[in-house]
Protein backbone atom coordinates (compact mmCIF):
# COMPACT_ATOMS: atom_id res chain seq x y z
CA UNK A 1 0.00 0.00 0.00
CA UNK A 2 1.28 3.67 -0.85
CA UNK A 3 2.02 5.97 1.70
CA UNK A 4 -0.52 8.34 2.45
CA UNK A 5 -0.23 11.84 1.56
CA UNK A 6 -1.10 13.77 4.41
CA UNK A 7 -0.08 17.05 3.16
CA UNK A 8 -2.24 16.81 -0.45
CA UNK A 9 -4.91 15.61 2.18
CA UNK A 10 -4.52 18.88 4.38
CA UNK A 11 -4.46 20.92 0.96
CA UNK A 12 -7.51 19.99 -0.13
CA UNK A 13 -9.28 20.88 3.58
CA UNK A 14 -7.47 24.47 3.00
CA UNK A 15 -9.04 25.00 -0.20
CA UNK A 16 -12.50 23.91 0.88
CA UNK A 17 -11.95 26.03 3.81
CA UNK A 18 -11.20 28.79 1.69
CA UNK A 19 -14.32 28.93 -0.87
CA UNK A 20 -16.42 28.41 2.72
CA UNK A 21 -14.66 31.74 3.90
CA UNK A 22 -15.21 33.35 -0.04
CA UNK A 23 -18.54 31.99 -0.30
CA UNK A 24 -19.75 33.79 3.61
CA UNK A 25 -17.79 37.13 2.52
CA UNK A 26 -19.85 37.61 -0.97
CA UNK A 27 -23.17 36.76 0.62
CA UNK A 28 -22.34 38.96 3.76
CA UNK A 29 -21.63 41.71 0.89
CA UNK A 30 -24.86 41.27 -0.52
CA UNK A 31 -26.86 40.96 2.50
CA UNK A 32 -25.36 44.19 3.68
CA UNK A 33 -23.62 42.86 6.96
CA UNK A 34 -20.03 44.46 5.57
CA UNK A 35 -19.41 46.42 2.67
CA UNK A 36 -17.40 45.10 -0.33
CA UNK A 37 -14.06 45.44 0.32
CA UNK A 38 -11.44 47.81 -2.17
CA UNK A 39 -9.88 46.44 -4.92
CA UNK A 40 -6.64 48.23 -3.68
CA UNK A 41 -7.11 46.57 -0.07
CA UNK A 42 -4.54 43.77 0.67
CA UNK A 43 -7.59 41.47 1.71
CA UNK A 44 -9.33 41.89 -1.41
CA UNK A 45 -7.81 38.67 -2.74
CA UNK A 46 -11.16 37.24 0.25
CA UNK A 47 -13.08 38.29 -3.16
CA UNK A 48 -10.89 35.78 -5.22
CA UNK A 49 -10.31 32.98 -2.96
CA UNK A 50 -12.98 30.75 -4.01
CA UNK A 51 -12.20 30.33 -7.43
CA UNK A 52 -8.82 29.93 -7.08
CA UNK A 53 -8.99 27.11 -5.06
CA UNK A 54 -11.48 25.35 -7.37
CA UNK A 55 -8.38 25.68 -9.84
CA UNK A 56 -6.32 24.31 -7.76
CA UNK A 57 -9.05 21.44 -6.93
CA UNK A 58 -8.96 20.47 -10.41
CA UNK A 59 -4.72 20.24 -10.39
CA UNK A 60 -5.58 17.87 -7.24
CA UNK A 61 -8.23 15.96 -9.44
CA UNK A 62 -5.83 15.44 -12.54
CA UNK A 63 -3.19 14.12 -10.40
CA UNK A 64 -5.08 11.42 -8.25
CA UNK A 65 -7.66 10.74 -11.10
CA UNK A 66 -4.66 9.99 -13.62
CA UNK A 67 -3.22 7.43 -10.43
CA UNK A 68 -6.43 6.17 -9.94
CA UNK A 69 -6.93 5.49 -13.57
CA UNK A 70 -3.36 3.40 -14.19
CA UNK A 71 -4.12 1.22 -10.90
CA UNK A 72 -8.03 0.24 -12.14
CA UNK A 73 -8.31 -2.98 -13.65
CA UNK A 74 -11.10 -1.75 -16.04
CA UNK A 75 -12.73 1.02 -17.26
CA UNK A 76 -16.31 -0.28 -15.26
CA UNK A 77 -14.24 -0.45 -11.86
CA UNK A 78 -13.04 3.26 -12.54
CA UNK A 79 -16.57 4.67 -13.58
CA UNK A 80 -18.09 3.44 -10.56
CA UNK A 81 -15.82 4.46 -8.60
CA UNK A 82 -16.49 7.84 -9.71
CA UNK A 83 -20.09 7.36 -9.85
CA UNK A 84 -20.42 6.74 -5.99
CA UNK A 85 -17.43 9.65 -5.09
CA UNK A 86 -19.60 12.16 -6.46
CA UNK A 87 -23.39 11.24 -6.77
CA UNK A 88 -24.08 10.13 -3.23
CA UNK A 89 -23.89 13.70 -1.96
CA UNK A 90 -24.88 15.42 -4.92
CA UNK A 91 -27.56 13.66 -5.50
CA UNK A 92 -29.03 14.02 -2.01
CA UNK A 93 -28.69 17.72 -2.42
CA UNK A 94 -30.35 17.71 -5.70
CA UNK A 95 -33.15 16.31 -4.37
CA UNK A 96 -33.73 18.27 -2.07
CA UNK A 97 -32.99 21.49 -3.65
CA UNK A 98 -35.70 20.31 -6.69
CA UNK A 99 -38.36 19.19 -3.60
CA UNK A 100 -38.05 22.62 -2.06
CA UNK A 101 -37.33 24.95 -4.77
CA UNK A 102 -40.10 25.75 -6.82
CA UNK A 103 -42.45 25.88 -3.18
CA UNK A 104 -40.09 28.61 -1.86
CA UNK A 105 -38.86 30.05 -5.19
CA UNK A 106 -35.74 29.17 -5.00
CA UNK A 107 -34.06 31.36 -7.57
CA UNK A 108 -34.98 30.39 -11.15
CA UNK A 109 -37.40 27.49 -10.39
CA UNK A 110 -40.19 30.65 -9.18
CA UNK A 111 -42.87 29.69 -11.34
CA UNK A 112 -41.54 26.87 -13.43
CA UNK A 113 -43.67 24.86 -15.38
CA UNK A 114 -43.58 20.76 -15.50
CA UNK A 115 -41.78 21.00 -18.58
CA UNK A 116 -38.88 23.14 -17.58
CA UNK A 117 -38.92 21.29 -14.39
CA UNK A 118 -38.32 17.88 -15.95
CA UNK A 119 -35.78 19.62 -18.15
CA UNK A 120 -33.15 21.21 -15.44
CA UNK A 121 -34.13 18.19 -12.84
CA UNK A 122 -32.41 15.68 -15.66
CA UNK A 123 -29.62 18.41 -17.14
CA UNK A 124 -28.40 18.80 -13.36
CA UNK A 125 -28.49 15.22 -12.51
CA UNK A 126 -26.57 15.08 -15.41
CA UNK A 127 -24.02 17.35 -14.43
CA UNK A 128 -24.64 19.73 -17.36
CA UNK A 129 -24.63 23.73 -15.91
CA UNK A 130 -21.23 24.76 -15.94
CA UNK A 131 -19.64 23.32 -18.69
CA UNK A 132 -22.65 24.56 -20.91
CA UNK A 133 -24.67 27.48 -20.42
CA UNK A 134 -27.97 26.17 -18.57
CA UNK A 135 -29.53 27.13 -15.04
CA UNK A 136 -27.72 25.60 -12.30
CA UNK A 137 -29.87 24.45 -8.84
CA UNK A 138 -26.50 24.03 -6.71
CA UNK A 139 -23.98 26.70 -7.61
CA UNK A 140 -20.79 25.06 -6.22
CA UNK A 141 -21.70 21.98 -8.75
CA UNK A 142 -20.65 23.79 -11.65
CA UNK A 143 -16.86 22.02 -10.45
CA UNK A 144 -18.40 18.76 -11.43
CA UNK A 145 -19.90 19.46 -14.50
CA UNK A 146 -15.91 20.18 -14.98
CA UNK A 147 -14.76 17.11 -13.31
CA UNK A 148 -17.32 14.71 -15.19
CA UNK A 149 -15.70 15.95 -18.34
CA UNK A 150 -11.92 15.35 -17.60
CA UNK A 151 -13.12 11.89 -16.78
CA UNK A 152 -14.31 11.65 -19.81
CA UNK A 153 -11.26 12.79 -21.70
CA UNK A 154 -9.53 11.02 -19.44
CA UNK A 155 -11.35 7.74 -18.95
CA UNK A 156 -10.93 7.72 -22.77
CA UNK A 157 -6.92 8.22 -23.25
CA UNK A 158 -7.02 5.02 -20.42
CA UNK A 159 -8.80 2.82 -23.02
CA UNK A 160 -6.72 3.76 -25.82
CA UNK A 161 -4.09 3.62 -23.94
CA UNK A 162 -4.90 -0.17 -22.76
CA UNK A 163 -6.74 -1.12 -26.22
CA UNK A 164 -4.21 -3.91 -27.28
CA UNK A 165 -6.41 -4.66 -30.56
CA UNK A 166 -6.09 -1.46 -32.18
CA UNK A 167 -3.20 -0.80 -34.40
CA UNK A 168 -0.29 1.58 -33.46
CA UNK A 169 -1.71 4.29 -36.53
CA UNK A 170 -5.44 3.97 -35.29
CA UNK A 171 -4.18 4.81 -31.33
CA UNK A 172 -2.29 7.67 -32.98
CA UNK A 173 -5.14 9.21 -34.47
CA UNK A 174 -7.48 9.09 -31.56
CA UNK A 175 -5.05 10.16 -29.20
CA UNK A 176 -5.10 13.71 -31.35
CA UNK A 177 -8.99 13.26 -31.51
CA UNK A 178 -9.12 12.93 -27.14
CA UNK A 179 -6.22 15.75 -27.24
CA UNK A 180 -8.20 17.76 -29.53
CA UNK A 181 -11.48 17.35 -27.94
CA UNK A 182 -9.78 18.50 -24.85
CA UNK A 183 -8.17 21.61 -26.58
CA UNK A 184 -11.33 22.68 -27.60
CA UNK A 185 -12.45 22.17 -23.86
CA UNK A 186 -9.90 24.29 -22.83
CA UNK A 187 -10.49 26.86 -25.66
CA UNK A 188 -13.91 27.68 -24.06
CA UNK A 189 -13.43 26.88 -20.49
CA UNK A 190 -9.63 27.88 -19.81
CA UNK A 191 -9.95 27.04 -16.31
CA UNK A 192 -10.44 22.72 -17.33
CA UNK A 193 -6.56 23.11 -18.11
CA UNK A 194 -5.36 22.82 -14.54
CA UNK A 195 -6.69 19.35 -14.77
CA UNK A 196 -3.23 19.06 -17.23
CA UNK A 197 -1.22 20.67 -14.48
CA UNK A 198 -1.76 17.57 -11.83
CA UNK A 199 -1.13 15.26 -14.96
CA UNK A 200 1.94 16.65 -15.41
CA UNK A 201 2.80 16.32 -11.99
CA UNK A 202 1.49 12.81 -11.81
CA UNK A 203 3.60 11.81 -14.85
CA UNK A 204 6.66 13.43 -13.66
CA UNK A 205 6.65 13.10 -9.37
CA UNK A 206 9.81 10.24 -10.40
CA UNK A 207 11.76 12.44 -12.19
CA UNK A 208 11.07 15.22 -9.22
CA UNK A 209 11.51 12.69 -6.18
CA UNK A 210 15.06 11.50 -8.10
CA UNK A 211 16.32 15.12 -7.58
CA UNK A 212 14.99 16.38 -4.70
CA UNK A 213 16.90 17.39 -1.88
CA UNK A 214 15.44 18.80 1.22
CA UNK A 215 17.28 22.45 0.98
CA UNK A 216 16.32 24.19 3.82
CA UNK A 217 16.32 27.17 1.26
CA UNK A 218 12.82 26.16 0.13
CA UNK A 219 11.24 25.42 3.35
CA UNK A 220 9.37 28.26 2.67
CA UNK A 221 8.76 27.65 -1.19
CA UNK A 222 4.95 26.22 -0.61
CA UNK A 223 3.50 29.34 1.28
CA UNK A 224 5.61 31.47 -1.59
CA UNK A 225 4.37 29.92 -4.03
CA UNK A 226 0.40 29.20 -2.78
CA UNK A 227 0.58 33.34 -1.72
CA UNK A 228 2.16 34.10 -5.63
CA UNK A 229 -1.16 32.02 -6.61
CA UNK A 230 -3.73 34.07 -4.48
CA UNK A 231 -2.12 37.38 -5.27
CA UNK A 232 -0.57 37.49 -8.24
CA UNK A 233 -2.80 35.18 -11.08
CA UNK A 234 -6.08 37.03 -9.83
CA UNK A 235 -5.16 40.62 -9.07
CA UNK A 236 -2.16 41.28 -11.25
CA UNK A 237 -4.33 39.44 -13.79
CA UNK A 238 -0.88 37.10 -15.03
CA UNK A 239 -1.58 35.24 -17.64
CA UNK A 240 -3.02 31.72 -17.61
CA UNK A 241 0.34 30.05 -18.57
CA UNK A 242 2.09 31.78 -15.53
CA UNK A 243 -0.91 30.69 -13.19
CA UNK A 244 -0.17 26.93 -14.50
CA UNK A 245 3.32 26.83 -14.19
CA UNK A 246 2.78 28.16 -10.22
CA UNK A 247 0.36 25.50 -9.60
CA UNK A 248 2.95 23.15 -10.71
CA UNK A 249 5.66 24.82 -8.88
CA UNK A 250 3.46 24.82 -5.66
CA UNK A 251 2.86 20.51 -5.91
CA UNK A 252 6.34 20.13 -5.62
CA UNK A 253 7.02 20.65 -2.16
CA UNK A 254 3.34 19.18 -1.84
CA UNK A 255 4.52 15.98 -3.21
CA UNK A 256 7.25 16.04 -1.26
CA UNK A 257 5.69 16.85 1.69
CA UNK A 258 8.27 19.08 2.95
CA UNK A 259 8.37 22.33 4.22
CA UNK A 260 6.78 25.20 6.17
CA UNK A 261 3.05 24.64 4.41
CA UNK A 262 3.69 20.92 4.59
CA UNK A 263 4.04 21.26 8.00
CA UNK A 264 0.69 23.28 8.18
CA UNK A 265 -1.13 21.38 6.15
CA UNK A 266 -0.27 18.04 8.18
CA UNK A 267 -2.08 19.15 11.34
CA UNK A 268 -5.05 17.06 12.38
CA UNK A 269 -7.28 19.80 11.82
CA UNK A 270 -6.42 20.69 8.08
CA UNK A 271 -6.46 16.49 7.98
CA UNK A 272 -9.89 16.28 8.79
CA UNK A 273 -11.32 19.09 6.84
CA UNK A 274 -9.31 16.92 4.37
CA UNK A 275 -11.61 14.22 5.27
CA UNK A 276 -14.77 15.75 5.24
CA UNK A 277 -13.75 18.56 2.17
CA UNK A 278 -16.33 17.57 -0.59
CA UNK A 279 -19.04 17.32 1.72
CA UNK A 280 -17.97 20.52 3.16
CA UNK A 281 -18.08 22.14 -0.65
CA UNK A 282 -20.90 20.30 -1.23
CA UNK A 283 -23.24 21.47 1.64
CA UNK A 284 -21.96 25.08 2.66
CA UNK A 285 -24.34 26.83 0.28
CA UNK A 286 -27.26 24.83 1.58
CA UNK A 287 -26.43 25.67 5.01
CA UNK A 288 -25.54 29.17 4.64
CA UNK A 289 -29.24 29.64 2.69
CA UNK A 290 -31.94 29.40 5.85
CA UNK A 291 -28.47 31.64 7.48
CA UNK A 292 -29.38 34.21 5.23
CA UNK A 293 -33.44 33.80 5.90
CA UNK A 294 -32.90 33.85 10.13
CA UNK A 295 -30.01 35.71 10.95
CA UNK A 296 -31.34 39.61 9.44
CA UNK A 297 -34.62 38.67 11.89
CA UNK A 298 -32.62 38.44 14.81
CA UNK A 299 -30.28 41.60 13.30
CA UNK A 300 -33.13 43.71 13.52
CA UNK A 301 -33.17 43.29 17.36
CA UNK A 302 -29.21 43.44 17.58
CA UNK A 303 -29.42 46.48 15.86
CA UNK A 304 -25.49 45.93 14.42
CA UNK A 305 -24.55 44.85 11.41
CA UNK A 306 -20.86 43.92 12.62
CA UNK A 307 -22.75 41.79 15.07
CA UNK A 308 -25.01 40.10 12.51
CA UNK A 309 -22.22 39.61 10.04
CA UNK A 310 -20.37 37.89 13.64
CA UNK A 311 -23.31 35.63 14.35
CA UNK A 312 -23.62 34.95 10.10
CA UNK A 313 -19.95 34.22 9.50
CA UNK A 314 -20.01 32.07 12.19
CA UNK A 315 -22.69 30.15 12.32
CA UNK A 316 -22.19 29.23 8.78
CA UNK A 317 -18.73 27.81 9.21
CA UNK A 318 -19.83 25.92 12.62
CA UNK A 319 -23.03 24.38 11.18
CA UNK A 320 -21.31 23.68 7.52
CA UNK A 321 -18.38 21.89 9.33
CA UNK A 322 -21.14 20.03 11.35
CA UNK A 323 -23.25 18.88 8.51
CA UNK A 324 -20.60 17.83 6.46
CA UNK A 325 -19.07 15.43 9.08
CA UNK A 326 -22.55 13.80 9.18
CA UNK A 327 -22.65 13.79 5.34
CA UNK A 328 -19.29 12.26 5.41
CA UNK A 329 -19.82 8.98 7.90
CA UNK A 330 -23.47 8.78 7.13
CA UNK A 331 -23.51 9.37 3.19
CA UNK A 332 -19.86 9.80 1.65
CA UNK A 333 -18.58 6.58 3.64
CA UNK A 334 -21.31 4.21 5.24
CA UNK A 335 -24.16 4.81 2.46
CA UNK A 336 -21.28 4.86 0.02
CA UNK A 337 -18.98 1.62 1.27
CA UNK A 338 -23.22 0.05 1.19
CA UNK A 339 -23.89 0.85 -2.80
CA UNK A 340 -20.13 -0.43 -3.44
CA UNK A 341 -20.72 -3.98 -2.26
CA UNK A 342 -23.95 -4.14 -4.15
CA UNK A 343 -22.40 -3.23 -7.26
CA UNK A 344 -18.92 -4.96 -6.85
CA UNK A 345 -17.51 -8.63 -5.79
CA UNK A 346 -17.19 -8.34 -2.35
CA UNK A 347 -13.11 -8.88 -2.77
CA UNK A 348 -12.69 -5.70 -4.97
CA UNK A 349 -15.30 -3.64 -2.66
CA UNK A 350 -12.28 -4.71 0.37
CA UNK A 351 -9.50 -3.88 -1.81
CA UNK A 352 -11.37 -0.50 -2.98
CA UNK A 353 -12.88 0.34 0.88
CA UNK A 354 -9.60 2.56 1.25
CA UNK A 355 -10.92 5.03 -1.47
CA UNK A 356 -14.67 5.16 -0.39
CA UNK A 357 -13.67 7.75 2.89
CA UNK A 358 -12.32 10.23 0.06
CA UNK A 359 -8.91 10.22 1.52
CA UNK A 360 -7.23 9.40 -1.41
CA UNK A 361 -9.51 10.84 -4.31
CA UNK A 362 -10.37 14.51 -4.98
CA UNK A 363 -13.11 16.21 -5.75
Amino acid sequence: MKKMNYTLMGLRGLLALSVVIYHIYISAVIEGYIPEIPKENFLYMINEAGPISVNLFFVISGYLITQSLLNKKSFREFAVNRLLRIYPVFITIHLIIFAVGPVIGYKWMDGIGPGQYVFHFLSNALLLPGMFPLPIAQIVAWSLSYELFFYIIAGLAWLIYRSSKLPGVRKGILYVVVAAAAMIIIYYRRDFSFFAVGVAAYFSQAQIKSHWKPVKAFYFNGVILLAAIYLSYYTLKVPIWAALVLSFLLFIPILMEYGLLSRFLRTSVMRYLGRISFSLYMWHTMVMFPLKIAVPKFAAMIGTNAVSFGIYALLSLALSVLISHLSYHYIEFKFTAYLKSKMEPRSLSRKSQGNVDGSTEST
